[in-house]
């Protein structure tokens, strides 16, 4: 059976079967081939069985003009579908697969996710789960744009109910229809839009039955997204975020689907052993402290257990917040491992697999138990002349035996099948611990980071109790000189001195109380700086990033007074939104010191 032309404009209408292994190698190179228009799910039949686990016509409706389908049986034609496929693309022994229009699947396999089938309990499972992937590659592809299609209709109704990716919406005169996860808002699942009762308005197909909602959807570009966010949130508010992509210098998060915020390591953690990769999953929902609006800022170190996140936006008018953080999961003790289904009485496996290649997976296994070709004995049997009874006989045990082999190889098979159920089904549950516990780590990180903090405050606070107890001036400003000038004679050595001498310098209004009032900093530390200030080595050292500041973005003027003087900034900490900086005024033959400030308060 040829493939379809690559000018043709929709994919077959019917369920494409391949036979030989002339089409199989021709479907891949179909696959591969640029300019295809639409998805394509190659759906394939186990061997000892004639149908698929999975439902192709199923698919086929549910897909209608956006995808093609294609049913292979696992055979020799299977394989000369593989041989021709890249290296982990293939697909056989039960399995499904979409291949995108996009051939980023070709170098990244996770792309065409494999569905798996062990047997026709599983027969729902992958065929929702194939009938999603190809309606997600389809509007990845930019078939399903929001459009009024011939004979649509703009109608209105109430949410009935929502059973995993469908949703039940009954119209005024009771007639029916749903609303289908993938083409709503593309990964977000459908409990995450709607709500049972939500009055909803769509367009209608009375074809298919779907009622499409996207032309609702609130937020779908990043400017009205944001928009959003400053209205919704203000700085210093604790937020929901979910986790879109994840490395381990920096892990993206979205407020909205078409909002995304970078947040540096910095902003997660002190500990630079641990690696954000380690620490985050993609997909997880986390709680984010809102540090600035314009532009956004946001930061993971810096949430307390008890404080509870602002409701995050709805997607559609009167539906559910699209975020919620998760339930604390109850782990499960590990079950001990469940003892072999195989037959008693197989051969060993060693002798039935010996020639497959080192790398073969249990797919590659039971596709080649299941190509055994026509008994050659069975053929021998027939052509023995009648009378020669007794080598009917021996025959006819040696078929009986064979058959027995088979069945038993048989029962491996399934045996094996069972076997990667159960070994998807573990991978998914420690998927969901790993999940668990990188969380339950960030929460003591936060915990260790907080009580730091505490510890640096209550230092601080008997830090300045003893300064004034043991102060030697009334005059506060008489006694912040008389520190930088212990700082300085017991920072220099008598050597340097003539060349490091303490320039003119005066306080400006205010500056004492920023000095005081600011926690999380000693007054030993700003001391020690303005030290290095007037001396002109803070100039020279890379931890304090001395910089004039300016006025905006970068590029535009310097903060520059009428006198001339320019304000200047040093570090007094680092690597964190809440460091604390000394601004000072730089004139042509003194400085002026103007506050103690943080990281984010750009105020002269």
């Amino acid at each position: 059976m040829g493939q379809p032309s690559v000018r043709a404009t929709t994919p077959p209408p019917e369920v494409r079967r391949i036979a030989t292994e002339a089409e199989a190698s021709e479907l891949a190179h179909w696959l591969l081939m640029p300019g295809r228009r639409w998805p394509v799910v190659v759906l394939t039949i186990p061997g000892e069985h004639d149908e698929p686990f999975g439902d192709p016509d199923e698919i086929k409706q549910a897909v209608g003009g956006l995808a093609e389908v294609v049913l292979m049986p696992t055979s020799d034609v299977s394989w000369a579908f593989s041989r021709t496929m890249p290296a982990m693309t293939q697909v056989y022994g039960g399995a499904g697969r979409v291949y995108p229009v996009d051939h980023a699947w070709v170098s990244d396999p996770q792309r065409s996710r494999l569905r798996f089938a062990y047997s026709l309990h599983d027969r729902k499972r992958i065929t929702d789960q194939l009938i999603s992937d190809a309606l997600q590659a389809a509007m990845a592809a930019g078939l399903v744009e929001p459009r009024t299609r011939r004979g649509a209709q703009q109608r209105s109704g109430r949410v009935r109910g929502i059973i995993g990716p469908r949703a039940l919406v009954m119209f005024d005169d009771m007639s029916v229809a749903t609303v289908w996860e993938e083409l709503t808002v593309p990964g977000v699942p459908l409990d995450r839009v709607l709500a049972k009762g939500q009055q909803v308005d769509g367009s209608y197909d009375p074809d298919s039955r779907r009622l499409d909602l996207r032309a609702a959807v609130r937020f779908a570009d990043a400017a009205s997204a944001r928009s959003r966010v400053q209205e919704a949130y203000q700085a210093g508010d604790v937020v929901l975020a979910q986790v879109v992509a994840v490395t381990d210098e920096v892990v993206t998060v979205r407020l909205l689907p078409s909002l995304s915020v970078e947040i540096g390591r910095k902003a997660v953690t002190s500990n630079q052993k641990d690696t954000l990769a380690g620490l985050f999953s993609v997909g997880e929902v986390v709680a984010c402290r809102l540090v600035a609006v314009e532009p956004l800022q946001l930061r993971l170190d810096d949430v307390d257990d008890e404080e509870v996140p602002k409701p995050p936006p709805s997607l559609l008018p009167g539906g559910p917040p699209w975020l919620r953080l998760p339930e604390p999961e109850i782990q499960p003790q590990a079950a001990a491992p469940p003892a072999s289904s195989f037959p008693k009485g197989a051969p060993p496996l060693a002798d039935v697999v010996s020639d497959l290649p080192r790398q073969a997976t249990p797919l590659d296994l039971a596709q080649r138990l299941s190509l055994s070709q026509p008994s050659e004995i069975a053929r021998r049997v027939d052509a023995i002349p009648p009378a020669d009874q007794a080598r009917v006989r021996q025959l006819s045990n040696e078929l009986a035996a064979e058959r027995a082999t088979r069945k038993a190889l048989a029962g491996e098979l399934e045996g094996l099948r069972a076997r990667a159920g159960e070994l998807e089904a573990e991978l998914a549950q420690a998927t969901r611990t790993i999940e668990h516990l990188q969380t339950r780590y960030r929460g003591a990180d936060l915990a260790r980071q907080r009580l730091s903090k505490q510890l640096r405050s209550a230092q601080d606070r008997v830090d300045q109790a003893a300064r004034l107890e043991g102060a030697l001036f009334l005059d506060p400003e008489e006694q912040f000189r008389y520190e930088v000038a212990c700082e300085w004679a017991q920072r220099i050595p008598a050597a340097e001195k003539a060349d490091k001498p303490l320039a003119k310098y005066t306080l400006a209004a205010g500056f004492l109380e920023s000095v005081d009032q600011l926690e999380g900093i000693s007054r030993a530390k700003v001391v020690a700086v303005v030290v290095e200030v007037l001396t002109g080595q803070a100039q020279h050292l890379p931890g304090r990033d001395a910089h004039a500041l300016r006025t905006g973005a970068a590029g535009s003027p310097y903060v520059r007074r009428s006198d001339g003087a320019i304000c200047w900034r040093v570090a007094l900490q680092r690597e964190s939104a809440a460091a604390r900086r000394l601004h000072y005024w730089r004139t042509q033959d003194s400085y002026e010191l103007s506050r103690v400030a943080l990281h984010d308060d750009y105020r002269p």
